[in-house]
């Protein structure tokens, strides 16, 4: 059998261990679906609606009252519901902290390889987040000129935007927590080649951490959206969701400040006509005033 085989067939043998044994979130796997439909922005669902889903998982109810009742909010009282401690939060945020327990909790007491940066990693998907978010806003309202072909429009909410971008390079944490060595090669193999790490993981066995990351977010029960733009988010090609990801993680990665003008190639990611100067306007007011939400201050 030929190196390029090998490699493939360790791929899939990975994929479908991913599948049959993937990390865990610390909650039934029914509950992150009905999170996500009770807080989507159309949603009816009223607080405490949202709050007896969240009591189904005494650990995800004990973090959110800690959390609304630290120094980040500055309150003068004591949040001792979670109805109450949803309405201090806010809609947005339980949606990302609901995420962020699952993430925790699924890579919990794992070991990564020494050279991972995991502070790195998530400064970036924060990053990529919110440029996500502001983008799609952008686009959904003044910066796509081209709204009457369907195929310029994107499905995606700017807070599904957002939680695509927090959960954009999981796949990464994935593959280095359960192959540390494969990890370490195709770090290797990215350094040595002056390549992209996604380029690097395709080159060592056709396969990225886009992929790796869908495969466990299907079985956590993420809405397909989300999962397909996460998968592809490296090879969008004219998958729109995932071109808006891959947009916003290019415009992280170069360290994007508000105001800058996009370059050539963010701007081929989005819908044609797009104007860099309006996009970068766009961007400049709504980022205003940014800080990320709680979730900044969480690593």
């Amino acid at each position: 059998m030929s190196e390029p085989q090998q490699a493939c067939e360790r791929a899939q043998a990975f994929l479908s261990e991913l599948a049959e044994t993937p990390p865990m979130v610390p909650y039934e796997p029914e509950l992150l679906p009905l999170l996500f439909n009770a807080t989507r922005e159309q949603s009816t669902a009223t607080l405490q609606d949202i709050a007896n889903l969240v009591e189904r998982s005494q650990n995800l109810a004990a973090r959110l009252l800690n959390i609304a009742n630290s120094a980040y909010y500055v309150l003068e009282f004591k949040v001792t519901s979670l109805s109450r401690a949803i309405s201090v939060l806010g809609l947005r945020e339980v949606r990302s902290l609901v995420l962020m327990v699952g993430m925790v909790a699924a890579i919990k007491g794992v070991k990564l390889p020494e050279k991972f940066d995991s502070r790195a990693l998530w400064q970036h998907h924060i990053k990529t987040a919110i440029l996500a978010r502001h983008l799609t806003a952008a686009l959904h309202a003044e910066a796509a000129p081209e709204k009457s072909d369907p195929r310029n429009l994107t499905a995606f909410a700017p807070d599904e935007a957002y939680v695509a971008g927090l959960l954009h390079d999981l796949g990464k944490v994935f593959l280095a927590s359960t192959r540390p060595g494969i990890w370490l090669e195709i770090e290797a193999l990215r350094v040595r080649e002056g390549c992209t790490f996604a380029e690097a993981e395709n080159a060592y066995w056709g396969i990225d951490h886009g992929l790796i990351a869908a495969q466990v977010l299907n079985t956590w029960k993420l809405p397909l959206i989300l999962t397909e733009a996460i998968q592809w988010h490296h090879a969008p090609e004219g998958r729109m969701e995932a071109s808006l990801l891959s947009a916003a993680d290019t415009l992280a990665k170069a360290g994007y400040v508000p105001g800058e003008l996009p370059g050539e190639a963010v701007l081929g990611l989005l819908p044609p006509g797009v104007k860099g100067e309006t996009l970068a306007e766009a961007l400049k007011t709504r980022m205003s005033g940014e800080r990320g939400g709680v979730l900044a201050s969480m690593f």
